[in-house]
């Protein structure tokens, strides 16, 4: 991240211990308030550095965590885990951090979830967690980085294994039967969702439409096949015969007529 150029100045001075004007001498309950805020401040940095870790180490070497104090703008880093951006304790606060803070002083909101990039183009999904005191006052903010780059090269690989290529208006659907029979149950499965309805409640004209459905499955290539549709139609064989024979005479004088038409 950019060093700053200027020395920043947070949005509110830094409580003192005021003095008299003759002994300069500090309010005794002044000096033990500036003590408890530091004391409170240390132990605040002091869990935020500890969580810092945690959350690094979970995430591993894709992720960087900072700890920012905010006393020191300049060098407000004073805690940092993962490498991901090339800091040190002692780097500046960035412009995402002093913009925020500016504008929103100690109502300040968290900023979550958003996008960001390293110099050398990496890309970041980052979140900032602002830290107060007791006073509800800003004294610091934890930075979290994530490194998304391998991710969005390994999204674009998964895209392309994950696409199909069907027919568009086909549903492609296909079983692994370990036997005949749960073969032949997957076609009239199939056919029955193409008809939409079972072969056993349908009309007479539904029946030769579902036994077109079995044959542009395949089903009739199947030995038994026949049989066993006899039996799912609840009619007899002879009928699914007859089905049979007139979608094939069906087609023949379509294709008849297509070939008039060309001719």
């Amino acid at each position: 991240m950019p060093k700053q150029n200027r020395k920043i100045s947070p949005p509110r001075a830094a409580a003192q211990p005021r003095r008299t004007a003759r002994s300069g001498r500090a309010y005794p309950q002044d000096t033990e308030k500036a003590a408890c805020h530091k004391a409170e401040a240390q132990a605040i940095f002091a869990n935020a550095k500890r969580m810092a870790a945690m959350v690094a180490r979970t995430l591993g070497p894709f992720c960087e965590v900072a700890v920012h104090d905010f006393s020191d703008l300049e060098h407000s880093i004073i805690h940092i885990e993962g490498a991901l951006t090339g800091r040190n304790v002692g780097a500046p606060a960035t412009n995402m951090v002093t913009k925020a803070w500016r504008q929103g002083g100690d109502n300040v909101q968290d900023i979550i979830a958003y996008s960001a990039a390293t110099p050398s183009g990496r890309t970041l999904k980052s979140s900032i967690s602002f830290l107060r005191n007791s006073e509800n006052q800003v004294i610091g903010a934890v930075c979290m980085h994530f490194d998304l780059t391998d991710l969005e090269r390994f999204q674009g690989v998964l895209h392309a294994l994950l696409r199909f290529e069907s027919a568009p208006g086909k549903e492609m659907s296909e079983a692994f039967p370990s036997c005949l029979g749960e073969t032949s149950d997957a076609i009239i499965e199939t056919a029955i969702r193409r008809a939409g309805k079972h072969p056993a409640t349908m009309t007479r004209e539904e029946k030769l439409h579902f036994v077109r459905i079995m044959d542009e499955e395949g089903a009739f290539l199947i030995k038994g096949m026949v049989q066993y549709l006899a039996k799912a139609m609840r009619v007899s064989i002879y009928t699914v015969y007859n089905y049979m024979r007139q979608i094939k005479e069906d087609a023949g004088r379509d294709t008849g007529s297509g070939q008039k038409k060309a001719d």
